[in-house]
């Protein structure tokens, strides 16, 4: 009964963590005005500890040996900041990249693509839809040719950069319009999702001793923030959930694990699919003072980590919620009116895999109206058009 419920609560909780919805709301408050004294403590902060994204990431790696990155998902800029770390990693003896967005069972598939003579696209393509069918986004595909493109400028002496895929394939022959939690268990046949993440951290990089940059959405990358499961309905807090993968890798070296967020919206406390700037847009607000807007600064130990946010979902279950609960550090690139989405790969979904796409797509409904490869095509546009997703964010 014990393993029932908890499977039970585990989907409940994936199921609200893991799918983007469709974001739908009137307005959303402007910036939060700070007193004069308070933003002039922030900007001189800044002015004084100023380092680009790129540096600052590398930075960390001098005390930390497993730095998460946690991200909204499909925003341009944020997957090109991680193609970009990818020769930087390497340059400082970082030879590791662990990312989400792929399946460990796929892991000698994706050795031989990064470390083959040419570069195989539709190998990529496969790899990625491995992950999801729906993820055919250029940008993260543009990932694993980053790491080729180094890799192919190696000497034969010289280590290899690796990307491991964290991720697992779920038994999707047995999803079923009405799931029992005995088909759901047969589902996720390798536990939780995060468990599985974390379990491979462990062995591929904290075992074998290695440093790792872990890049994957920001809910996964938690480490001594403690996510609420939140009934929004009965506005009842279920519990505070202590597994996600940087919780577990955090537990067995507390010392060694940092997280940094990157700059997207949060959701309110009133509905999960609201949303509204991080600590009330105070760091918006101050980031408007400034011409160059790439910038990676820390929240723990700085005046930014004192900005409090009771408004947010990620408040609940807190006395005093400030952005320093929530992450270590904060990379900040460009105001939400500036955001871009990731660029759809037109080849991704094609008449040879559509069967096997529609088979893998949790929404049933969906399932029975897609009849054409466009039909996926157009829905990866949807979910990847920030622009519409944050038109009530300036």
């Amino acid at each position: 009964m014990i393993k029932k419920v908890i499977v039970s609560t585990l989907f409940s909780f994936l199921s609200l963590m893991w799918f983007s919805p469709l974001i739908s709301q009137e307005a959303v408050k402007p910036w939060k005005e700070i007193s004069e004294t308070k933003k002039k403590e922030l900007i001189a902060y800044l002015k004084a500890n100023w380092k680009s994204p790129e540096d600052y990431v590398i930075e960390k790696f001098a005390r930390y040996d497993i730095v998460f990155i946690g991200e909204f998902h499909r925003i341009k800029h944020d997957v090109e900041l991680i193609q970009n770390l990818i020769p930087r990693l390497y340059a400082a003896g970082i030879y590791d990249l662990g990312i989400e967005f792929l399946p460990y069972e796929e892991q000698a598939r994706i050795n031989r693509l990064i470390n083959s003579e040419k570069y195989d696209e539709d190998l990529a393509r496969s790899l990625m839809f491995q992950f999801d069918p729906c993820w055919g986004y250029v940008e993260y595909m543009d990932i694993l040719k980053k790491a080729w493109q180094l890799n192919n400028s190696l000497s034969k002496d010289q280590p290899r950069f690796r990307i491991v895929g964290l991720n697992y394939i779920p038994d999707w022959s047995v999803l079923q319009e009405k799931m029992t939690v005995n088909l759901w268990e047969k589902f996720w046949h390798k536990g939780d999702p995060d468990q599985h993440m974390a379990e491979v951290i462990l062995k591929e990089f904290v075992a074998q001793k290695k440093k790792a940059l872990i890049y994957s959405g920001m809910h996964h990358a938690f480490t001594k923030y403690y996510q609420p499961v939140y009934d929004f309905e009965k506005k009842v807090l279920i519990r505070l959930h202590k597994g996600r993968m940087g919780n577990i890798i955090a537990e067995k070296i507390p010392d060694k694990v940092f997280t940094i967020f990157l700059h997207s919206p949060w959701m309110a406390k009133t509905s999960f699919t609201e949303l509204i700037y991080p600590v009330g847009g105070v760091i918006d607000l101050v980031m408007a003072e400034f011409e160059d807007k790439r910038v990676g600064f820390d929240v723990k130990g700085s005046p930014f980590g004192e900005l409090e946010d009771p408004e947010t979902y990620y408040s609940i279950g807190y006395d005093r919620f400030t952005l320093s609960v929530f992450c270590d550090g904060y990379i900040f690139q460009k105001h939400f009116k500036d955001y871009q989405g990731c660029t759809v790969d037109e080849q991704f979904v094609t008449n040879d895999n559509l069967k096997e796409a529609i088979s893998r797509i949790f929404n049933f409904d969906w399932r029975r109206r897609i009849t054409k490869p466009e039909d996926i095509i157009i829905a990866m546009k949807n979910d990847a058009d920030i622009k519409r997703r944050f038109r009530y964010l300036k």
